[in-house]
């Protein structure tokens, strides 16, 4: 059997500031799946961008 030495991980975020209605959260989605990141982005209601990764430590540090 061949061990993996690789840590998964699981982060929820959020992002404040004027990030909503300047594509970031497009950005955002850009980037994951260029790192192959799993989960979900949206706007919230309070005018903030939330969301949730998972996948290996080294590509959610490179977040």
């Amino acid at each position: 059997m061949v061990e993996l030495n690789i840590s998964f991980v699981s982060v929820d975020f959020e992002v404040f500031g004027h990030v909503q209605g300047c594509g970031f959260t497009k950005h955002c989605r850009d980037m994951c799946v260029k790192r192959k990141i799993g989960g979900w982005v949206k706007n919230s209601k309070t005018g903030t961008i939330v969301g949730k990764m998972q996948g290996s430590k080294e590509s959610i540090d490179e977040m």
